[in-house]
């Protein structure tokens, strides 16, 4: 009969916890766009406009954030339950044309979570693609206000801005929040 030292069981233990924090996914934020107007015209069945570099969706409590350049690691973000589910009702509801009802939803989501940069931006994108690009620009602005740790969000938000200010006959404005938003994806 083998003896089993307290070292040996002590092994096997850490191993097998180890093993099981690995097999869990951590909940991460998408800041990706909720609308993309050339991708209207599409059937919802496409790839979802929140998850980039997947095809298809993830489990409902994760979404994989856009990799910044030159880094192979995402910030992981933990939201609440509700935001996630108002996000999702969002996307559907963005994808089907319901833009009033998608604002709606992430309206309700940045109640729950009035410091979350990506429903800012989300509902940045919503305003923009309605036609809405004074009040756009100014939502991504906001989203850039709580967005100081991210530069890939911040980023993103000076691309809208760019584009609300294309469509309000700016292309100096546009000129300009498109050079932040280079200088930024270099960070």
């Amino acid at each position: 009969m083998r003896v089993v030292s307290l070292t040996q069981v002590l092994s096997l233990v850490l191993l097998l916890c180890l093993l099981q924090a690995c097999s869990s996914q951590p909940a991460q934020v998408s800041p990706s766009l909720v609308v993309d107007k050339s991708r209207q015209a599409q059937p919802p069945a496409t790839q979802s406009p929140y998850r980039s570099d997947s095809p298809g969706k993830p489990p409902p409590s994760t979404t994989q954030p856009p990799r910044q350049p030159g880094s192979n690691t995402a910030v992981v973000v933990s939201q609440p339950p509700a935001v996630l589910a108002l996000l999702d009702q969002a996307e559907q509801q963005a994808n089907a044309g319901e833009l009033e009802s998608a604002a709606a939803s992430l309206e309700r989501a940045i109640r729950i979570d009035p410091r979350n940069a990506v429903l800012w931006h989300h509902l940045a994108t919503v305003r923009l693609s309605q036609g809405e690009s004074a009040q756009a620009e100014q939502l991504a602005v906001k989203s850039n206000s709580f967005a100081t740790g991210s530069p890939a969000q911040q980023a993103r938000n000076w691309q809208l801005i760019a584009q609300a200010r294309r469509e309000q006959n700016n292309p100096g404005g546009a000129a300009a929040a498109e050079k932040r938003a280079r200088e930024l994806d270099r960070r």
